[in-house]
């Protein structure tokens, strides 16, 4: 479809302008209030120094400050606040509701309590639940490399009084695992400041290109709400960050990310093309920890408690490269995929063309850039014993020092 001249797509082009435009700005505003909130309700991400040895993610942790978190709460409100007033709440599948709903709670209780990875998974698995029993939505089959492949092989009519289900095996199976597992993939993403929202950011400009350019307007609508919820956090969390988007952001960019992917209208191809990068990422980590964890295999369960330096991020940290310069590597990289991933969907030619001469200027400047970093700047390796970590005394001040404190805005 020509989205260029077509009139259906060009008549509603503004109205996601707008939809995009004022999630934007109330995801914006909101972040400095969902900051001081966090900060009330103690939802801090302590720093390596400031956790034990045997806790959770203390040989993940980079940053040397505490860094306040719920920024993905901001951008939740946001997408609610606008779905609302457009009216696209009250069309929108019943089951995607209550299991971004189910995300959003887990994902703040984590923030403040930081539960374990089991708590966390049965959240999960209970928000991909909802969207596969509540909403009928089930991943029947995928079209791969012009391939159709049926997932359809058994159909059971579940009825419970007036509530009926229809069992899809083994796509509601497929469907389980794809959700979950994105919303643990992009949550694996976020170990440096601005690079969950980055990367996020990509993904889901890409994603609405596919469902404009298929005529879904109205997939298109949430998406464009989305990412309007995400960029309006990105500049507080980027470096360096005030506050990150915490589990309740991390969680539900993986969850809508695996919904959009299931609607957008395009090949699944392209899809899992555009997605590669983290979901290769996530491969690499799921194998070495399996490897250097054989206890695993007797209980996979444990799989997601694991704190480990496996990821792309802490290896290119530990090659040299600071923390500004990785997100730039890695956007830099999901950008090229993502002007791959168009070629596989119907834009017209001179659009792919502006996507494709953007992507590789990006990735040149990026070279460029970093080989002046690397001659210019002797950068040390984040594991270096000689690198001193300040002590970390986490007291917020009522006087007059409260405006030198690190989460002012």
């Amino acid at each position: 479809m020509d989205l260029i001249t077509n009139p259906y797509i060009l008549k509603n082009l503004t109205t996601l302008g707008e939809m995009f435009l004022l999630t934007f700005l109330i995801s914006l505003l909101l972040t400095p209030i969902v900051g001081r909130i966090a900060k009330f309700a103690g939802a801090i991400d302590k720093p390596k120094i400031g956790r034990s040895a045997n806790e959770r993610g203390y040989s993940t942790r980079i940053h040397t400050e505490p860094k306040l978190k719920l920024g993905g709460l901001a951008m939740a409100i946001a997408i609610i606040v606008v779905l609302l007033i457009s009216g696209n709440l009250a069309i929108l599948p019943k089951g995607i509701i209550l299991g971004a709903i189910i995300i959003c709670i887990g994902g703040v209780i984590d923030d403040i309590w930081e539960v374990s990875a089991t708590y966390q998974l049965i959240f999960h698995i209970f928000a991909a639940l909802s969207v596969i029993v509540f909403s009928g939505i089930s991943i029947t089959e995928v079209n791969l490399f012009q391939t159709t492949i049926n997932l359809n092989w058994v159909s059971i009519l579940i009825e419970i009084g007036s509530f009926g289900y229809n069992l899809v095996f083994p796509g509601d199976l497929i469907t389980l695992l794809w959700i979950v597992g994105m919303i643990n993939i992009i949550n694996w993403v976020g170990g440096i400041d601005a690079l969950n929202g980055s990367i996020t950011t990509i993904a889901l400009f890409t994603i609405l290109l596919f469902a404009i350019s298929n005529g879904n307007i109205a997939i298109a609508g949430l998406i464009a709400v989305h990412l309007g919820g995400v960029l309006g956090v990105l500049p507080f969390n980027y470096y360096p960050s005030k506050i990150f988007y915490g589990s309740a952001g991390d969680y539900l960019n993986g969850f809508l990310l695996a919904i959009f992917a299931i609607f957008a209208g395009t090949r699944w191809t392209a899809t899992i093309l555009l997605l590669a990068m983290p979901i290769i990422d996530a491969l690499i980590v799921i194998y070495r920890r399996f490897k250097e964890h054989p206890e695993l295999f007797r209980n996979p369960s444990k799989l997601f408690s694991i704190s480990d330096k496996n990821h792309l991020h802490h290896r290119l940290l530990a090659v040299g490269y600071t923390p500004k310069m990785v997100t730039l590597i890695e956007m830099s990289m999901m950008v090229s995929i993502s002007a791959i991933a168009l070629f596989f969907s119907n834009l017209r030619q001179d659009v792919l063309a502006v996507i494709a001469g953007g992507s590789i200027l990006l990735t040149f400047f990026t070279a460029v850039f970093l080989l002046k970093q690397r001659k210019t700047k002797v950068t040390k390796n984040i594991d270096d014993e000689e690198v001193v970590e300040p002590v970390i005394n986490v007291v917020y001040k009522d006087s007059e020092e409260e405006e030198k404190e690190k989460f002012v805005y």
